[in-house]
């Protein structure tokens, strides 16, 4: 697949946009999408990203990677699973005029642009290092300061959460990442014996996608307690004998964490501690709630 850059976003003759009212059209102007479309969509740098790709001419070329990172932003601001950010985008007119895409016959993106889009992050960080997403990130800061009105020269002292660079993980995918990591770290030692036929699915792929990315609210919870049942299962059958892993050690933490004893046996905890962990890749970030907002990271003062 070849890199192309999305350069001709002209609107067309067949704009979706002329079908709508006048007093549509301004409804539209005066919304989130016209101000994102217009201080974060055009300055994405594409070809940052250029390296995720081909540079033969004659493959086909790619889905405009700066529509693929607007919806990354917009996936993360209104918190949607993939399946529901890809029906906003085609059938949501305020999302396509956020990605400058209005003119567009039919929309770019299909069931597995972000998920293919995210493997290709993976890889290529796995091999330099390099956290594409993340640099891209920091530097659309600036336009996310301008949209927001934030003048930079004013001096000011807070408190606040000094990101971490490790990712926002819900609950779910706190506890499903811990119980993979864990199941990876055994089948490393090539005991594979001590994972049974269920431990097992937490190699696949494919279940990961179903689970994190294509899970609907309503279930959240139910597949919550069947990772921690699983997590619980995994500590009984490995015990001690791997105590040394980083891996069981934070699983073991997780489940501390996020569990505690009844007569019943074990449930959810209702209050974790600002302590406890986020996420696996980053074992001191903490967790705190300023204005109404939840941070991960650690605490600090500036000027």
């Amino acid at each position: 697949m070849a890199f192309v850059a999305n350069k001709n976003q002209q609107i067309s003759l067949n704009d979706s946009t002329f079908d709508m009212t006048k007093r549509e059209q301004r409804i539209l102007k005066k919304g989130w999408s016209e101000a994102f479309s217009k201080h974060i969509f055009p300055v994405i740098n594409e070809d940052r990203f250029a390296v995720l790709f081909s540079d033969n001419p004659a493959t086909r070329p790619n889905t405009p990677v700066n529509v693929i990172i607007g919806m990354f932003i917009l996936k993360e601001i209104y918190d949607h699973t993939d399946d529901d950010l890809l029906e906003e985008v085609l059938f949501d007119i305020r999302y396509q005029n956020a990605l400058h895409t209005t003119s567009f016959t039919e929309q770019p993106v299909s069931d597995r642009t972000l998920s293919r889009f995210r493997e290709r992050l993976y890889t290529y960080e796995q091999e330099t290092g390099i956290d594409l997403m993340k640099e891209e990130m920091e530097a659309l800061a600036d336009a996310f300061a301008q949209m927001m009105k934030i003048n930079g020269q004013t001096k000011r002292m807070d408190s606040l959460m000094v990101a971490s660079s490790c990712k926002k993980m819900s609950r779910l995918e706190l506890v499903y990442r811990c119980v993979s990591r864990m199941v990876k770290a055994v089948q490393a030692t090539g005991e594979t014996e001590v994972l049974d036929k269920r431990l097992q699915k937490y190699l696949d792929a494919d279940d990961e996608n179903n689970t994190l990315y294509r899970t609907p609210s309503s279930e959240a919870g139910s597949k919550l307690k069947t990772a921690l049942t699983d997590a619980l299962r995994l500590l009984a059958l490995t015990g001690d004998a791997y105590g040394e892993l980083s891996e069981y050690q934070q699983l073991k933490r997780m489940v501390e964490e996020q569990t505690e004893a009844t007569e019943q046996g074990w449930k959810l905890r209702e209050k974790i501690s600002p302590q406890s962990l986020q996420n696996p890749s980053d074992e001191d970030a903490t967790f705190r709630e300023k204005a109404g907002k939840k941070h991960k990271g650690c605490v600090s003062n500036f000027v």
